[in-house]
């Protein structure tokens, strides 16, 4: 390249730095990131939901627990390959428009679930549900990575899972109250219009991406239509990645499986509290995940480690599940505290994302993202119905004992125990 054109590129380089630096040190790019957070946060709350409606579900539709978990699931099924494209499209289109029309159809999935007569249209909106919310989480992280500086990334991605995770806590308890004084189908009405409402929001709000952004992303990347497959390429190819996504799947079944489908029922069941005491005692698993998340995460920042902390993470989360076992023979209280602590330590799941971002060039890390988030998802959509299959087998009859959870939910801390394991040959990154 001639001096005097690698001279103008600096030039402009530099320039568009500067524009960059004073954009993203004002106070819009908080509203900016918090209005995509908040489809985060919709989308768990919708995700969760079916856990307080479980019985009501099963009774509705006459449906076993491992149908229940195929139906449900289904979110997981429609969600997972869509991370395959989510962040591809996303570096290529942008956040407002995708994440926009993502909320509408999130907003149409609820709709389709609260108007179901039959399976199928209960199916049909679980799918629609999970392809709209494939955008939520990855586009409120994209948002950040246009309007923040990298330093206050690995916070804001904190944030954002709390945030997440302060929609699941959201579809507990509170959600079991509106549930038992409206029924589950206007629950899933006014759903369906918070769903609309955020789109409009985003829609109205959240801007283009800036000149200066692209510009950037043009000169440091030289980024291409090819180049954005190629980045797919090198995530795919990398099997630190598949290792970590792997990890980030075992890690995350305290909220998948345990906390989005069959922990209300485990939990009034083997403790013998109401099904309200029940929703609310499940909330502080959310809860303790919101909290767990942020601190782990700034440890691993403060201590430039990550394999560390989520080695002890997943290890700690296993001995609270395992506990989980025998706490319904001692106080209530008890199992509350086990919950907080489970979801305390299952936060270490959100260093995986930080890990997989710090294993890429600047040019796929959305891709490296969604890739993780693709085999989370994917265990969703594997894990709730196994857990079903064997609360069927082992269940003598049509109600389910306490003794019939504690068997299926033994898969919880096996789950842990290996994705712990699998961190002896997780490679340290670059921590910044």
């Amino acid at each position: 390249m001639p001096h005097r054109i690698r001279e103008e590129i600096d030039r402009e380089l530099a320039e568009a730095r500067k524009i960059a630096r004073e954009a993203r040190s004002e106070a819009m790019p908080w509203l900016y990131w918090a209005i995509a957070a908040s489809f985060y946060l919709y989308e768990f709350f919708a995700r969760v939901a079916p856990s307080v409606m479980e019985g009501t579900l099963q009774n509705e539709f006459a449906l076993d627990a491992s149908t229940l978990g195929f139906v449900m699931g289904l979110y997981y099924l429609a969600y997972a390959p869509m991370q395959l494209i989510v962040g591809i499209t996303l570096d290529r289109f942008g956040s407002k428009k995708l994440l926009s029309s993502a909320a509408i159809i999130a907003g149409i999935g609820c709709l389709a679930f609260a108007l179901a007569e039959t399976t199928v249209i209960l199916g049909l909106g679980r799918i629609m549900l999970g392809i709209g919310s494939s955008f939520a989480y990855v586009g409120a992280v994209y948002v950040a990575t246009v309007w923040f500086p990298r330093r206050k990334l690995a916070f804001i991605m904190g944030m954002t899972a709390a945030l997440g995770t302060l929609g699941a806590a959201l579809g507990q308890a509170p959600l079991e109250i509106a549930v038992q004084e409206y029924g589950w189908r206007s629950a899933m009405y006014t759903a369906a219009l918070v769903g609309l409402v955020i789109a409009i929001m985003i829609w109205m709000i959240v801007p283009r991406r800036p000149d200066w952004f692209l510009k950037i992303a043009k000169i440091e990347n030289q980024e291409s239509e090819d180049s954005m497959f190629a980045g797919l390429r090198e995530v795919v190819s990398n099997g630190q990645t598949w290792l970590i996504s792997i990890i980030s799947l075992l890690l995350y079944v305290p909220i998948s499986t345990f906390g989005a489908l069959w922990g209300d029922e485990f939990i009034a069941t083997s403790s013998g509290v109401s099904k309200e005491s029940a929703a609310w005692a499940m909330t502080t698993l959310f809860l303790g995940f919101a909290v767990g998340g942020p601190l782990l995460g700034w440890l691993s920042d403060k201590y430039k480690t990550r394999r560390r902390p989520i080695f002890l993470g997943g290890g700690l989360c296993a001995a609270s599940m395992s506990m989980l076992l025998l706490a319904s023979f001692l106080p209530f209280w008890i199992t509350v505290v086990f919950l907080i602590l489970s979801g305390f330590f299952a936060g270490a799941q959100a260093i995986t994302f930080a890990t997989a971002v710090e294993q890429h060039s600047s040019s796929c890390k959305a891709t490296a993202v969604a890739f993780v988030n693709f085999f989370v998802m994917l265990g969703g959509f594997i894990l709730q119905p196994i857990f079903g299959s064997v609360l069927d087998l082992t269940s003598k009859t049509d109600a389910y004992t306490a003794s019939d959870y504690r068997m299926a939910l033994v898969l919880l801390p096996i789950s842990l125990v290996v994705g712990t394991i699998l961190c002896r040959w997780l490679k340290e990154t670059d921590t910044p």
